[in-house]
């Protein structure tokens, strides 16, 4: 029921808590973009082993698209709240 506390369970505290911020702003942002998230985080929590974890960040990839998540998340909180 916690955002991250599957990864931080899996000693993978920062993804834990970059996941825990994320499912948050989705959550502030609107009801859908939340609950996105929230289900990727139980996804990455149930099928990451050890230290492999979508929020690892060590390839290009995945810090492309946890940036282009992140952008989009801001862009759509200003588009809704201006």
């Amino acid at each position: 029921m916690l955002p991250g506390l599957g990864q931080m369970m899996k000693d993978q505290v920062m993804p834990g808590i970059f996941w825990a911020a994320l499912v948050a702003g989705g959550y502030y942002a609107f009801f859908w973009p939340g609950l996105v998230f929230h289900a990727l985080c139980i996804l990455d929590a149930a099928f990451s082993k050890g230290h492999e974890s979508m929020m690892d960040l060590t390839s290009w990839p995945k810090r492309i698209l946890f940036v282009a998540m992140i952008a989009a998340l801001v862009g759509y909180i200003y588009y809704r709240n201006v």
